[in-house]
């Protein structure tokens, strides 16, 4: 499990003192005012110092970093990916799990069958969607829910994949 997770993108300088609007990665932003320090995932050795959050219109929060004064300087962040500790965020037992629980790892049905590795997440709509690469290189995609996937055991996900049948049953508006 990696110490470090991706949180939020650089999107444009803020005002004249060098604040940065910022795209949140995951739907709580009140929890970005836990964060104190951030690293640039293209620069994992290079350490911001979080000075001042606010939340912005849009969904978006407003960092300011110590040592970053003008709208020049944010502006060489536009795109910047932002990582920070795990442990200055929610985490399991708040229930939140991040793309970094899942990458690389083994998924399995409850059987312990193999259904392939996890391999990359979207957002659609309602909530995210995993891919797994199965054995035989076909995409399997499964809705990041709890009653989908079940536990984490070592490196690999038990995943109860959803019966179509269910699906049906609820209606058409339920895909």
């Amino acid at each position: 499990m990696s110490r470090l997770v991706a949180v939020g993108e650089g999107v444009r300088p803020q005002g004249v003192r060098g604040a940065l609007r910022v795209r949140p990665w995951f739907e709580d932003t009140e929890a970005y005012r836990r964060i104190g320090e951030v690293f640039l995932r293209s620069d994992p050795g290079r350490k911001l110092e979080v000075e001042s959050f606010h939340l912005a219109g849009k969904g978006s929060v407003v960092w300011k970093f110590r040592g970053i004064e003008t709208p020049e300087a944010a502006e060489a962040l536009r795109g910047a990916v932002f990582l920070a500790e795990r442990a200055s965020l929610p985490g399991e037992a708040e229930g939140v799990l991040y793309w970094e629980d899942f990458e690389g790892a083994r998924a399995v049905d409850e059987s312990g069958a193999l259904l392939g590795r996890f391999e990359d997440l979207f957002g659609a709509g309602g909530n995210d969607v995993l891919v797994i690469r199965t054995p035989e290189g076909r995409e399997l995609l499964v809705p990041a829910l709890r009653e989908v996937l079940l536990r984490r055991e070592g490196d690999r996900w038990v995943v109860r994949l959803p019966r179509m049948e269910d699906a049906e049953e609820e209606g058409p508006d339920a895909l």
